[in-house]
């Protein structure tokens, strides 16, 4: 090999690897957009039971534009964190969370809370 061919194989070869480590940075960003909406609830648990009138939920909401609770839409911190008190009934009380982001994928969860 001369001199000439080996400078040009190693541009090549800097080049392919830029492309390649441009592409797989793209494809690493557009993840958290392929998998759409994510509800997370922290507390309390799905079928927790309290004796209490009310009861702090808090949560996050992943990779979303908005978030309602019960139809209602809840604020959500930069990080996604949301916290909110809801009136407990006695008996099943299911609490249902949709969640939206910009490209029309929503996620749904409901949380049931039993009330003694």
């Amino acid at each position: 090999m001369t001199r000439t061919s080996t400078i040009r194989l190693l541009k090549i070869g800097t080049i392919a690897l830029a492309a390649i480590l441009i592409a797989a940075y793209a494809v690493w960003r557009s993840l958290d957009y392929a998998r759409g909406p994510e509800i997370e609830i922290i507390s309390p648990s799905n079928g927790a039971s309290t004796a209490s009138s009310t009861v702090e939920i808090t949560g996050r909401a992943l990779r979303a534009s908005d978030l309602s609770m019960n139809g209602a839409q809840i604020s959500v911190d930069q990080q996604g964190k949301f916290d909110e008190t809801v009136v407990i009934f006695p008996g099943v009380n299911f609490i249902t969370f949709d969640s939206g982001d910009r490209f029309g994928r929503t996620a749904e969860k409901i949380l049931e809370v039993v009330g003694r």
